[in-house]
């Protein structure tokens, strides 16, 4: 069994405690939320901290049909009236299954701030984003917890070591339009030590799950088959009107087909036998719950954004190598569907890192020709920074014809680009001051 690996975004769960506000903590199903809430509370006594998980159909009836029971659960749990408890911490799970407990704890939470903490966690932002907007407002801290970064990953695999301050703040760096050398030659540097373990734990998951789980399984497509039955059979009709299982599993299908590409509605939704509406409906669900990220085209003219077709990735690539049916490595590498996996895996990479960023900065691909294309770019105070990503591990001077491209089509518009990200599987390298080749191993 692994120790607890703390998270990357613990320090802002803390903050957000200790300035007394709502901590609620989204993000899909099994990405450690009820875990990193307990582990919050680590220090805390037994009798001042409870856990209420609204799963249970008879708890959520009794919260939200009983006056006062809320507070009851309080004082059961401390063993004593609520007027002479000092200090308690409340935890409530899966409270989307529960919206009507929104405004008690609202309540609670204006009267008694100064001596109850309270952690919300969802997996749907279908029932908390509402709820949340209409009663917490002003009172809460919204972040989401995805599945495990790499480097997470790698420090959870190697039995629950740190992930370390330094990757976090040169990733902020790298992020915000303030990366220099000095900070690439540090990330590299850190990633010598044991970087043959680090290119294996890369290399594993460009397939292989990230959620806490299976990240350091022997058999992780047992656990991301249990994981698609349980998410198509209990979350999404439970969270919403999916009266046909069966297409909603061949739209999830489309998606994983489609990876990379721009996502024409049309066509797939006519390959599944439904209308394109009926896609965008179940594509916004799979949204909803934290397991699809849209990206949509960078344009300076936000019309143009609208208008071209939007690129969908899954959540974590082991969840598209499950839908494409567990391929072996060996043929995905024949048929050259590698590449996406590849693709896949770093957005989610960097997803999960800007994630951390008090700016939400804004992720786009760029478009222009078949040539002249960028597989990320990422928007962020005022910068601009294009991310190319190849699967190679040989660097050939053609892979920067993306990024050269990207700036030469936007070089009148005065566009603020402070320098170029090249990620392979191969060795770091310098090209210049402002082109830098990072392999993905580096981020482990």
């Amino acid at each position: 069994m692994h120790l607890y690996t703390p998270r990357l975004i613990e320090p802002l769960c803390r903050a957000a405690l200790e300035a007394q506000k709502i901590l609620v903590l989204i993000g899909a199903r099994q990405t450690g939320k009820s875990t990193m809430s307990i582990a919050l509370l680590a220090n805390v006594a037994e009798e001042r901290k409870l856990l209420l998980n609204l799963d249970d159909p008879f708890l959520r009836d009794r919260l939200v049909g009983e006056d006062g029971a809320l507070i009851a659960a309080i004082e059961r749990k401390a063993g004593r009236p609520w007027s002479a408890i000092e200090r308690f911490h409340l935890v409530v799970d899966e409270a989307q299954r529960a919206p009507g407990l929104f405004e008690i704890l609202k309540a609670l939470h204006d009267q008694e701030r100064h001596r109850l903490s309270i952690i919300v966690t969802g997996s749907s932002a279908l029932g908390i984003h509402d709820p949340v907007a209409e009663s917490f407002a002003g009172r809460a801290r919204i972040l989401v917890l995805h599945p495990f970064t790499m480097a997470e990953g790698f420090a959870h695999a190697s039995g629950g070591a740190t992930v370390g301050d330094s990757l976090g703040s040169a990733m902020s760096k790298l992020l915000s339009g303030s990366f220099s050398p000095h900070d690439f030659d540090a990330m590299v540097e850190r990633a010598r030590w044991d970087a043959p373990a680090r290119q294996s734990y890369a290399a594993a998951h460009l397939r292989h799950p990230l959620f806490p789980e299976p990240s350091s399984s022997d058999q992780p497509e047992l656990w991301v088959r249990d994981y698609l039955s349980t998410y198509i059979e209990k979350d999404v009709q439970s969270l919403a009107a999916v009266g046909n299982v069966a297409l909603f599993r061949a739209c999830l299908r489309q998606v994983a087909a489609r990876t990379g590409s721009p996502f024409k509605w049309e066509p797939a939704a006519q390959e599944v036998g439904t209308t394109s509406v009926t896609l965008r409906k179940y594509a916004g669900l799979m949204e909803q719950t934290y397991n699809l990220q849209r990206l949509d085209a960078f344009a300076v003219n936000p019309v143009k954004r609208v208008i071209k077709a939007p690129k969908l990735f899954l959540s974590d690539p082991g969840l598209l190598w499950g839908l494409r049916g567990f391929e072996d490595l060996r043929l995905l590498e024949a048929s050259g569907m590698l590449g996406a996996y590849m693709e896949l895996a770093v957005i989610c990479e960097i997803t999960k890192w800007c994630a951390l960023e008090p700016t939400a900065p804004e992720l786009r691909f760029w478009s222009k020709t078949a040539v002249s294309e960028v597989g990320m770019v990422v928007s962020n105070r005022g910068y601009h920074i294009p991310f190319e990503i190849k699967l190679g591990e040989r660097f050939q001077p053609r892979w920067l014809r993306g990024l050269d491209a990207f700036e030469a089509d936007h070089a009148s518009l005065g566009l603020a680009i402070p320098y170029r990200v090249l990620i392979h599987n191969g060795e770091p390298a310098r090209i210049d001051e402002r082109t830098f080749v990072l392999p993905l191993w580096c981020l482990t």
